[in-house]
């Protein structure tokens, strides 16, 4: 079991992080705005799913094999930021074509919170790094990376969850062409975050 101290500077690291732009938060805002509440839980979905998948990962140890993959990696990356581009393009261009609130596919959902996950490997060379400090030595490794993998996952989803919502609510409140205005700043947003996951040095990350 992992210690209540640590846990809780874990769970308060892990908050801090979430906290921080980043492509998951763009994406997340860019869909909630744009297909409200309901499309930005379900990005949520998705990105946690990735996120769970990483954490795995980085608990059976593959960061090593991360590295020696490391350009491909890189082209899963920039391949990634591509397609966040190309979705945040394709928004502003359509924007305003349509009336009401436009519902996307909850599989388009789920994959786009999902690809912004698991295309950024500087995820998983983190969760190398950050875990290790919080496991306490003097007791099995195992369970304690567990709970704290856990951890990681439960934040991301209620914080992306609270994200979600209050951007989905905002949309809410407007109508008309303030609505044509959402797909233009939801759309800005995608690229945003394209550019921040494949380019991140460009994206100030």
């Amino acid at each position: 079991m992992v210690q209540p101290a640590l846990l809780l500077a874990f769970i308060g690291a892990t908050l801090l992080l979430f906290l921080k732009p980043g492509p998951a938060m763009s994406v997340i805002i860019a869909n909630s705005v744009g297909y409200g509440v309901r499309g930005g839980l379900i990005t949520v979905i998705g990105n946690v799913v990735g996120f769970a998948l990483m954490v795995s990962a980085a608990g059976f140890g593959l960061a090593g094999l991360a590295r020696v993959m490391q350009d491909w990696f890189d082209v899963v990356r920039m391949a990634g930021g591509l397609f966040l581009i190309w979705l945040g393009y394709a928004r502003i261009r359509q924007a305003g074509r349509g009336t009401g609130q436009i519902i996307k596919p909850t599989g388009h959902l789920l994959r786009d919170g999902f690809l912004v996950a698991v295309a950024n490997p500087e995820v998983i060379f983190f969760l190398a790094a950050f875990l290790p400090p919080f496991v306490d030595t003097s007791r099995a490794a195992g369970p304690q990376l567990v709970i704290l993998g856990l951890a990681f996952v439960a934040v991301s989803a209620v914080a992306g969850a609270v994200l979600a919502v209050a951007a989905g609510r905002a949309r809410a409140f407007l109508s008309g062409d303030r609505l044509v205005m959402l797909d233009y700043v939801s759309g800005g947003l995608l690229i945003v975050a394209g550019i921040i996951l494949g380019w991140p040095k460009l994206g100030g990350t």
